[in-house]
């Protein structure tokens, strides 16, 4: 006859099966994704300012190189990604330009994330925050010798508290910044970045659910539940660094030139 422990290790090996066959159908619905999105994510970015200095881009370092500071507009909807199995969407800006100096683009193309920014889902009502509320508005209303704070809470105090929960109730995804400082500046192994150009910002994304894998914009599984068509749709124009911000200026595409005949102004011995 089985004990104890044997019952209890059967159960609890019957319980973890039965949560890994949930979380596998669950993982499998958001990839569908059922129910089906009703739009799909929309960006646009544009460049407002771009400067070149030369300085030291983090505290930690102690060399002096150009970096680059980009402020952008941002407006985008992202609001199609947010499904009940989404936890949090990973939204960043990328500034990609030539590895080389020569800005056609023969070195490869480089990739830096300038700015980026964590949107987290609504609270839902199995939320822990809801469960707080909860606890708040039924236990503590009933039982208030069980909160230790009671005394020190005003009424006013209540309603700010919950204005605040209500406001988390809208729903997340729309990003709406001008003129935006960027996070991190750009810099470039050789030390030198002015004067590039076929440059451009991309918006990207990334979809963390609560349970299944991470949807990227670029993959396949992007392109499938998104609609993004990376690479078309949240791109800027074209544009270039300008000029190291105090470099003098240098003459370019001249050359000394010979004098012509007789144009050279004779020499004359006092």
């Amino acid at each position: 006859m089985h004990n104890s422990l044997t019952r209890l290790q059967t159960t609890f090996g019957f319980f973890t099966s039965c949560a890994f066959t949930l979380a596998a159908i669950v993982a499998l619905l958001s990839v569908i994704p059922v129910p089906a999105p009703t739009g799909s994510p929309r960006a646009s970015v544009a460049v407002r300012n771009v400067q070149v200095v030369k300085g030291r881009p983090h505290y930690y370092t102690t060399k002096r190189e150009e970096y680059a500071q980009i402020r952008f507009d941002l407006d985008a909807d992202l609001s199609s990604l947010f499904t009940w199995n989404t936890k949090q969407v990973f939204v960043y800006v990328t500034a990609n330009y030539p590895s080389s100096s020569t800005s056609n683009g023969e070195g490869g193309m480089s990739e830096a994330v300038i700015w980026d920014t964590i949107i987290p889902a609504t609270a839902t009502p199995f939320s822990w925050q809801n469960l707080l509320n909860l606890r708040e508005k039924y236990v503590y209303k009933y039982l208030p010798f069980l909160d230790k704070n009671s005394q020190k809470k005003t009424k006013k105090n209540r309603r700010e508290h919950f204005s605040k929960q209500s406001k988390d109730l809208v729903k997340p995804g729309f990003i709406s910044l001008k003129n935006q400082k960027p996070k991190y500046q750009i810099t470039d192994p050789s030390g030198v970045i002015g004067e590039r150009g076929n440059a451009t910002l991309q918006v990207s994304w990334n979809v963390q659910p609560r349970v299944g894998a991470l949807i990227w914009d670029k993959g396949y599984l992007g392109e499938r539940v998104g609609k993004w068509r990376a690479g078309k749709v949240g791109k800027s124009k074209v544009f270039e660094f300008p000029p190291r911000k105090g470099k003098p200026a240098v003459a370019r595409d001249q050359e000394p030139k010979t004098p012509e005949a007789g144009s050279a102004s004779p020499i004359v011995d006092v």
